[in-house]
């Protein structure tokens, strides 16, 4: 049996009706592709982006607490709108190029109906080029409108990429090092000592949860752990902000707007002020500043909706630490009361009625 979303006479009565409506309906793109036959003629083959909305993500992700309430909140809000919403698995979908044309399968069924919007929820520090990535891309290319899109996620899945970004557009971040495969150790910690001084964060530059970060008070302990160094994935040096040793603010933007934002307490000394390192969470409310700088950084890097952490100096001005473009959302907002997974999936069925946004090129 055919799975629903590809329903053979769901998709032939899309088909017959887009024809009839021709390419006018608000919230549908028609496309025709021209298939030569074996007698020479041509027969037009029609697909549609349709109001359709996936939830696109792997088995591992849809244990997550995260996952489970996004999942109920996008079922409810699409069955309230009469819109046609499946959960997607990554290992599910094969792509192809037939006829110079992009194609889509499903579980070994053609798509002829694509989804206007894909909600990606994945574990990006781990995004593979040759797997998630292109399989993203494939969606873009046929016209779905992905959120985060591609590009904007990249720009976060290493968070020495994402102070690239940032350079130049006066976003005050700390000081950092980092490098591509260097083998001269001994001269990386050299220049990390007269650049940046000691104490040091070290961090690798795809580590997530806040594992794999350092703090070397000194060249000895900074000597005691270069080993995590020469591993594939570089680390980075980066310039220790004191006075939040332990704490930063955890910021929630959708859609350019800030919704959300906690203080994150650690407990023991810890550096990592991460939730699952077991900081303790504390509303806080940020001043007009720091919602500027949270929704600014979101416009740099073309984000839809993302977690932004800020360290805060004693002054009580900001400097950002990192951008999570897959956030955790369940300790903040039960911190700030509030329903974030509703207001994600809000925002992700807004792209079907606004097809202007739903420009991928960012």
């Amino acid at each position: 049996m055919l799975p629903p979303l590809v329903n053979k006479e769901f998709a032939q009565s899309e088909q017959l009706n887009q024809q009839k409506r021709s390419v006018r309906a608000p919230g549908n793109r028609l496309r025709m592709e021209q298939n030569g036959t074996a007698n020479g003629t041509h027969q037009g083959v029609f697909q549609t982006v349709g109001r359709q909305v996936w939830l696109l993500s792997d088995s591992a992700e849809t244990q997550k607490e995260t996952y489970k309430a996004l999942d109920s909140a996008l079922r409810e809000q699409c069955a309230e709108q009469s819109v046609n919403y499946q959960v997607v698995m990554l290992q599910d979908l094969i792509m192809s190029v037939e006829r110079g044309h992009l194609r889509l399968y499903v579980k070994g069924w053609p798509i002829n109906i694509y989804p206007q919007v894909v909600y990606f929820r994945g574990h990006t520090p781990d995004f593979k080029m040759d797997g998630e990535v292109t399989i993203l891309r494939h969606l873009e290319k046929i016209g779905c409108r992905v959120v985060n899109r591609l590009q904007p996620m990249l720009r976060c899945i290493n968070k020495f990429w994402t102070l690239q970004e940032l350079a130049g557009h006066g976003i005050p971040v700390p000081d950092s090092l980092s490098y591509g495969g260097y083998l001269g150790m001994q001269q990386l910690i050299e220049l990390g000592e007269s650049q940046l001084s000691y104490p040091l964060v070290v961090k690798n530059t795809r580590g997530c949860r806040g594992n794999a970060v350092f703090l070397a008070g000194n060249k000895g302990q900074m000597l005691e752990i270069q080993h995590v160094l020469k591993m594939d994935t570089p680390y980075l040096f980066q310039q220790y902000i004191k006075e939040s040793h332990g704490r930063d603010v955890r910021v929630m933007v959708i859609g350019g707007q800030v919704v959300a934002s906690a203080k994150r307490i650690s407990q023991g000394g810890r550096l990592q002020s991460n939730f699952s390192q077991g900081s303790l969470p504390e509303l806080y409310t940020l001043d007009e500043s720091g919602r500027n700088l949270a929704s600014r950084v979101s416009e740099i890097l073309g984000m839809d909706i993302c977690a932004i952490d800020l360290l805060i100096r004693d002054d009580g001005s900001f400097c950002v630490c990192e951008v999570n473009s897959n956030p955790g959302f369940i300790p903040l907002g039960k911190t700030c009361n509030l329903d974030i997974h509703s207001l994600i999936a809000r925002h992700v069925i807004s792209f079907l009625q606004n097809p202007g946004n739903c420009d991928n090129n960012n």
